[in-house]
């Protein structure tokens, strides 16, 4: 069971998936919800630092894999402990993704993923 601050930190990253990615709302809901220092490691790849590192490797990411984001369509299991979440993302192609992640005033500050 997740604490109060584990649980809204649940909610952002919802709204991150859904709203953010799922959208490429880029300057909007995924920015919003990552800290301007943010450090990021994506399935063993080189980490991004900062939200504009991170935000230019996934519109390079989404620009390899056919020009749009694979849609998140649950989270299935999520769970959390004060300032760290892990949510299992459920993507429209049959896929899953690992995101454990650190938050700090309600933004992610660190980010790990496995596709």
């Amino acid at each position: 069971m997740a604490d109060s601050t584990a649980t809204h930190n649940l909610e952002n990253m919802d709204e991150l998936d859904f709203m953010g990615w799922n959208r490429a709302d880029w300057e909007g809901a995924f920015a919003r919800y990552h800290t301007d220092d943010v450090l990021v490691e994506v399935h063993g790849q080189p980490p991004t630092h900062g939200i504009r590192e991170h935000i230019h490797a996934m519109l390079a990411f989404v620009e390899s894999t056919g020009g749009a984001p694979v849609q998140v369509k649950s989270h299935p299991i999520r769970f959390g402990s004060g300032e760290w979440t892990c949510v299992v993302g459920e993507l429209e192609d049959g896929s899953r993704m690992v995101t454990v992640a650190r938050w700090r005033d309600g933004a992610i500050s660190e980010e790990y993923i496995w596709v």
